[in-house]
């Protein structure tokens, strides 16, 4: 059968779905989804969005929306967080006698291949997903191109063997994509989430914790590629007039070369040509951060940026491959400050070669920058497949087998001294990480909020910093004082556990005002815990 208006065969329905992960944060588009429904529906096929995180379903009723679509294949968007529940959702399609094809794609995919396969999915993509997925609808409709001749591909053959093809997925040119198709705006405006908009794809930097440039090396060719200015700027604008006004950009490092000052005025003149008003976040490096290019940038709508500040000792830096050195870092949320923006200044305070030192300057800077967003105190170097930081420390002999839930592999930090701290700082931000992930969760996910709603909810968040750093000060003190390394631990642990106690009222009182904010605001958490701190 033809379909008459695009003039291509069709084939089986397509089911794009995603189940909620297991996460801290609250619902927000998946704009993977949209990019791969506007291809595949480019090509004449048809496709059926369901995004169980967004819609807030279980997994009983994802599966009901699936089968009630009668799909052929159905494409999950998956990490490494959601994968159970994915696997929960093709158990019950099974269970109902459907015949579907099942393929699973993005960063879990790609990084854990035969583990989601030997979870039960017919394939996976590794890389970016447009090309395969299309090649697949294909295979299915017509049974041509075979699996094995479809670029990313790893898939079960028909002998039971995991084949995987050598061919890697094709990486588009961004402006030849059709803009994502939106069949959950009006879920994203319901919520005062944000709309997601991606002008770029991947990264220049190469930081050894960071996964975005193995994902992007997967594909092969260049780590960073962008769209034009009036590309994005059309994208905004019909978004603009559907009633969205606060937009995420996504891309994972917003100003890489050749982009600059040039680009952030011709980005800032062709918004202001348009007559739109857009409220923008996006996140930037800090070495690409000067006043002149934050200023353009609030020109065009920027209020608020994530920045990689990770670290303020320049040892643990280095650890790290930053781009970006300790000056650079504090000149850039200087620049901030001074231009209003709001800052969720990335952080990581442990890694397996922190030391006493660091965390003294760590703290100093902290204390000093303490305006910025941040989810807490603690915080830790995620050991991620694919990441140069995995394979040192497998080099090394430091790494441990076991995992935990999300896919990273855990190890011990080398100085022992630290190691209480460690311990102290992590059950102390455990106690607390529901409060955190609320009181943040409007600032850096972030919400449509105006002024007046972002100062009330980055108030709270301020309090909640102040108290967490006067701990982060007594175990520092403490650690001062401790002649021997089984001393200190025994000590933290009395600190902790008194801090605590002494806290209990104040967080209580401050957990309320949390909540009345967003009875006031009409936000909604409805989020798990945060499964970062077990």
């Amino acid at each position: 059968m033809t379909d008459a208006k695009s003039g291509h065969r069709k084939g089986p329905v397509v089911v794009l779905a995603t189940p909620s992960p297991v996460t801290h944060r609250t619902a927000e588009e998946n704009l993977g989804l949209g990019y791969l429904a506007a291809f595949l529906r480019e090509a004449g096929h048809t496709v059926v969005v369901v995004d169980g995180w967004l819609e807030g379903l279980d997994v009983p009723q994802l599966a009901q929306r699936i089968l009630d679509a009668r799909p052929g294949m159905v494409g999950f968007a998956c990490y490494r967080s959601n994968m159970e529940r994915a696997m929960e959702t093709m158990r019950l399609l099974g269970e109902a006698g459907a015949d579907v094809f099942t393929v699973a794609g993005g960063y879990g995919p790609t990084f854990h291949t035969n583990d989601f396969l030997e979870a039960g999915f017919n394939a996976v993509v590794r890389g970016e997903g447009e090309v395969p997925l299309l090649r697949l609808a294909e295979h299915l409709r017509d049974g041509t191109p075979p699996l094995d001749q479809i670029p990313g591909l790893s898939h079960w053959s028909a002998e039971g063997v995991v084949r995987h093809s050598p061919a890697p997925a094709p990486k588009l040119a961004l402006d030849e994509l059709p803009h994502p198709a939106r069949d959950t705006l009006h879920l994203t405006l319901a919520r005062r989430s944000m709309v997601h908009v991606q002008t770029a794809r991947g990264c220049q930097a190469s930081c050894t914790f960071c996964s975005i440039v193995a994902f992007e090396r997967v594909g092969g060719g260049a780590t960073w590629r962008q769209r034009s200015i009036p590309d994005v700027v059309d994208e905004l604008e019909a978004l603009w007039r559907r009633g969205a006004t606060h937009f995420k950009v996504i891309d994972d490092s917003l100003l890489e070369p050749p982009r600059d000052l040039a680009w952030s005025t011709e980005l800032a003149d062709e918004i202001a040509r348009r007559g739109i008003r857009p409220r923008l976040r996006g996140s930037i490096r800090a070495d690409r951060v000067t006043d002149e290019v934050v200023a353009e940038l609030a020109r065009a709508g920027f209020f608020s940026f994530s920045c990689g500040i990770e670290n303020f000792a320049q040892s643990a830096l280095r650890r790290m491959a930053k781009r970006a050195d300790v000056q650079q870092n504090r000149r850039a949320l200087d620049i901030f400050r001074a231009h209003g923006i709001y800052v969720q200044a990335g952080h990581i305070l442990f890694d397996d070669r922190t030391t006493l030192e660091e965390l003294e300057e760590n703290y100093r800077g902290m204390r000093e920058y303490s305006w910025t967003i941040s989810k807490g105190i603690f915080t830790e170097m995620y050991a991620a497949a694919g990441t140069n930081f995995t394979r040192r420390l497998g080099k090394n002999g430091t790494l441990q087998v076991t995992q935990d839930m999300l896919g990273n592999t855990r190890y011990e930090l080398l100085d022992e001294r630290v190691r209480p701290l460690y311990q102290g700082l992590k059950q102390w931000h455990r106690a607390h990480s529901l409060i955190y992930d609320k009181a943040i969760d409007p600032l850096s996910a972030p919400k449509a909020l105006d002024a007046h709603e972002l100062a009330v909810m980055h108030r709270l968040a301020q309090e909640l910093r102040r108290v967490d750093l006067d701990f982060f000060r007594s175990l520092l003190d403490l650690a001062a004082g401790q002649c021997s390394t089984a001393a200190l631990g025994g000590a933290v642990q009395e600190l902790v556990r008194a801090e605590l106690a002494r806290t209990a009222d104040w967080y209580e009182r401050l957990h309320d005002q949390v909540i009345s904010a967003y009875d006031d605001l009409g936000l909604m958490y409805d989020a798990d815990a945060n499964p970062f701190v077990c």
